[in-house]
């Protein structure tokens, strides 16, 4: 993604060592740019965080990686490679799918291994079907990568365009749940294919299909876990940040930023002043909008997305049923997406997400 900004941009600080900072670092290293990591945490990785306890080393964020490839371009943009740094196991099964009526469905990105699979689960006509929803997800994913996902907009103006009217012909304005039910009939395999809206915070009743790109990057492209865990790659990043020639500062929150018009001329720590010519933020966007001093407008308020209750535990044993994901559905599904994203109550009858790296 490019962004044009006049004047000298010799000197970026970016602030924040999450996986964000350490791509824009990555990649400005790479233009040539001279670069300051400022993280306020004592090492890097931000949401992709790392917990020590009695012995146990726990992921704090998230538990697999999908598209690697976006990350192999951050290391690609000084020399170096994803795969030289980070060893990634494939997972299989993505996820095992445990249903309240007692069945069971493994996952698999493979397509001859998931058609085989949902034709056991579920019957030769909902195997038939899959394939066909996989060919949709596949076309929204090309419809959406590169016109959309990895692209800057300054103005609405820019969307349009026949990459936009291709998207609206695969009904990616259309509803994701909707989407996903013209290939299959089977509620359960809906719910395989659709829990993923609460990604972006919102049930797959409401959510658009555009959004259903994200199934296509857990259920077809591919599902990773790094060795070592998944602060393993941030790690890495911010090795090959520093290898590459930034200067990186762990444990100095930012205060302030200094400015000159419109431009950013220092950040500013408790430990001192970094001047510079211009600044990358990648904190929560309350922090960024407190950095700047100014909050968009908008004409409806954001409404925030939901919130989970996440339990890390240590443990002595194992258990051979779980996959490295097993998602745990329980009988309530409209509901349960009312509770969580309307009425803000505990899931009465709850859908838990179970990892067992």
């Amino acid at each position: 993604m490019t962004r044009a900004l006049k004047g000298p941009t010799d000197h970026v600080v970016v602030v924040g060592a999450g996986l964000a900072g350490l791509s824009a670092a990555l990649h400005l290293l790479g233009a040539g740019r001279r670069v300051t990591v400022v993280e306020r945490a004592a090492g890097p990785g931000g949401r992709v965080g790392r917990l020590v306890r009695g012995g146990y080393h726990i992921d704090t964020g998230p538990t697999v990686l999908t598209m690697p490839e976006i990350a192999d371009e951050a290391f690609d943009a000084v020399g170096a490679a994803l795969r030289d740094r980070v060893e990634l196991i494939p997972l299989h099964p993505a996820y095992r799918a445990s249903f309240a009526d007692g069945s069971t469905l493994d996952v698999h990105t493979d397509a001859d291994a998931m058609e085989t699979e949902v034709e056991r689960f579920a019957g030769p006509a909902e195997a038939a079907g899959y394939r066909r929803l996989r060919r949709w997800l596949t076309e929204l994913y090309r419809a959406e990568r590169h016109r959309f996902l990895d692209a800057d907009f300054d103005s609405p103006w820019q969307l349009l365009g026949p990459d936009l009217v291709r998207l609206a012909a695969l009904g990616g304005f259309g509803r994701w749940e909707t989407g996903v039910a013209r290939h299959l009939r089977d509620a359960r395999l809906r719910r395989v294919f659709t829990f993923q809206a609460l990604y972006a915070g919102v049930s797959p009743a409401r959510a658009l299909a555009a959004y259903a790109l994200i199934a296509y990057m857990d259920t077809v492209a591919g599902v990773y876990f790094p060795r070592g865990g998944m602060h393993a790659l941030p790690r890495a990043m911010a090795e090959v940040v520093e290898a590459a020639g930034a200067v990186v500062h762990y444990g100095r929150p930012v205060t302030r930023l200094e400015r000159s018009g419109e431009r950013i001329t220092a950040v500013i720590t408790g430990q001192g002043r970094i001047p510079c010519d211009a600044v990358v933020l990648t904190p929560d966007l309350p922090v960024t909008y407190r950095l700047l001093g100014r909050t968009p407008r908008r004409p409806l308020r954001l409404r925030h997305a939901p919130s989970a209750v996440v339990l890390h535990a240590g443990c002595d044993r194992t258990w051979p049923q779980l996959a490295h994901h097993t998602l745990s559905f329980g009988h309530a599904w409209r509901r349960t997406f009312d509770e969580l994203t309307r009425t803000g109550e505990l899931m009465r009858d709850p859908s838990l997400l179970i990892t067992r790296p």
